[in-house]
């Protein structure tokens, strides 16, 4: 009838509202994924650039705090862009 043809087109448009959100998102992730990735290169150059520095006493404990602790590794994604589908 008209009210259940009417509740599926709501329901096929609220899908598509749904992977487009979700594509959106995992761009968004991969976009911060890159971003980290460049931090942490510059962080890297920064140390390297700072280390030429005589630190005195301070040394030990500066190094100490910048020691770079182990972060966890990033998940891999759930899914593959060739699992998406247009309707």
């Amino acid at each position: 009838s008209d009210e259940q043809s009417s509740g599926i087109e709501q329901v096929n448009q609220a899908v598509i509202q749904m992977d487009e959100v979700t594509q959106q998102n995992a761009a968004l992730v991969e976009e911060a994924a890159a971003a980290a990735e460049s931090l942490e290169e510059q962080a890297e150059n920064l140390s390297r650039s700072v280390s030429t520095f005589k630190l005195g006493e301070a040394a030990p404990l500066f190094r100490k705090t910048m020691s770079r602790t182990a972060g966890k590794p990033a998940m891999k994604p759930a899914t593959t862009d060739q699992d998406w589908q247009e309707f």
